[in-house]
């Protein structure tokens, strides 16, 4: 026998001495030789039933934090808040500089048909009429509505040879467009990019991401990282600022779409039209989703989306529209063996004329019911709230100015949502320990004590 062991120990045996130390509760009834052989079969059986509840309860909590340990609250502290600007992408509706395009077939040597020397137009010899029909098409060709292209499929110049994005991008016209916002007092420039998008040849202001969809004077690509520009979008604060953007259009006619600005415009979206001499007022209220920093630290899996400045896939950041598109691209690219000019920062080869027939034969390309893409998990929504048109008009009905104007502001939101961890990592650890203290703790040790009450009571044992 030791000398210093404990006065409780001395005399026990090792079996003793051992649960004396596990202090595991009922263990000791089933070592314990004065017990009957079926109450200590039945105490395994409480051990062996503690045990399964407490993993099944590890495995429920792990599962849950698996599967996803956030939720969405309701956040009203909106006089802190300051308010984002949303993104605009307008596409004019005349599209075709008819000198550009004179200099630009003589550039790639398709104007030896017949054509006469002055600028080309619609209305000319077989021949110019012939390639005018041809730039029309393809200025006009949408991710929907490509347009007649088999009478081309024959020219072997046209079908295959003509890069498409260069052409759209080299006969489109200089339009006049004039800025204005709440920042213009303080000298601060606003930026119009023009892009590509699914309805062709269009602009957009404010929309960092549209540095995706940009095109050179060469209509290749553009979009290298350290290209990009500022990621952040315009901001203000609704106390200082009344929140307000403005657009003058000279001349023209435009479509528009309000989007957010971590967010790039599809043809899926809602186009407004401003006609010439049109004062187009929109007001729009506002629902912004904010994230914890802490999601993060979760699986995209756990979390359920993506952040903003995450890489997916190829491309260095992400939204939900970009992975539509990137997913329509793999789509047309598994289909015909291209991807179509409206996607350049997409991988493959461009297509050409043909490779736009053969996409017009397999109009599923377009859909997006199989692309899995997630939601944002920041995001603004913009909800029109009041909308006024005002026509510009003199005497007899003779328009007052050859100019659309667009203006749009936001209204202070007084909720806004937020993504929040419910159920953290060392939420996870603490439930752990909380279900072997449930059976195997002090908890445990008042189950054993029950336990053996009803034994004795009724088995007499």
């Amino acid at each position: 026998m030791a000398p210093n062991a404990p006065a409780g120990v001395k005399g026990a045996s090792f079996n003793q001495k051992f649960l004396a130390v596990l202090h595991l509760p009922g263990l000791q009834y089933v070592f314990d030789q004065r017990k009957h052989p079926l109450e200590r079969v039945f105490w395994v059986l409480v051990i062996l039933a503690a045990v399964r509840g407490m993993l099944f309860l590890g495995q429920y909590q792990y599962a849950r934090y698996a599967a996803n340990p956030t939720a969405i609250q309701m956040d009203k502290n909106y006089r802190d808040w300051i308010g984002i600007m949303p993104g605009l992408t307008f596409c004019f509706h005349d599209r075709i500089d008819w000198d550009r395009t004179r200099a630009y077939l003589e550039r790639i040597q398709l104007t030896d048909r017949d054509a006469p020397r002055e600028g080309l137009t619609a209305n000319e010899t077989t021949g110019s009429r012939y390639l005018a029909e041809f730039v029309h098409t393809l200025v006009g060709a949408s991710a929907t509505e490509p347009g007649n292209l088999s009478r081309f499929l024959d020219d072997h110049r046209l079908a295959i040879d003509v890069d498409v994005l260069e052409l759209i991008s080299a006969v489109h016209p200089n339009h006049d467009i004039a800025i204005n916002s709440f920042q213009t007092a303080h000298g601060t420039l606003l930026q119009v990019q023009q892009i590509v998008t699914e309805r062709g040849i269009c602009y957009t202001l404010n929309a960092p991401l549209s540095f995706l969809q940009r095109v050179n004077a060469t209509g290749r690509e553009d979009t290298p990282e350290k290209h990009a520009p500022d990621r952040t979008p315009i901001s203000c604060e609704f106390s200082k600022h009344h929140c307000y953007m403005k657009l003058d259009m000279y001349r023209s006619t435009v479509s528009y779409t309000i989007h957010s600005p971590y967010e790039v415009a599809t043809s899926d979206q809602l186009f407004t039209n401003v006609e010439e001499s049109d004062e187009l007022v929109a007001v729009y209220s506002v629902l912004e989703t904010v994230a914890n920093e802490r999601l993060k630290d979760l699986t995209v899996r756990q979390r359920n989306c993506f952040f903003y400045d995450e890489v997916y896939e190829s491309l260095p950041f992400y939204s939900r529209n970009l992975c539509i598109m990137s997913c329509r691209a793999k789509r047309a690219l598994a289909a015909c063996r291209c991807r179509p000019h409206f996607y350049p920062f997409a991988e493959g080869p461009p297509c050409t004329v043909r490779g736009l027939y053969c996409l017009q034969q397999h109009p599923n390309w377009y859909s997006d019911v199989d692309c899995k893409c997630l939601k944002s998990c920041t995001d603004v929504g913009y909800y029109v709230a009041s909308l006024s048109k005002t026509q510009w008009t003199a005497e007899g009905g003779i328009p007052f100015t050859h100019k659309a104007s667009l203006r749009w502001e936001i209204l202070q939101p007084k909720t806004r949502l937020r993504r929040v961890l419910i159920f953290s990592y060392e939420d996870l650890l603490v439930s752990f320990g909380g279900a072997v203290a449930l059976f195997l703790g002090k908890n445990g040790f008042y189950l054993s004590k029950i336990v053996e009450f009803l034994t004795i009571e009724f088995c007499g044992w």
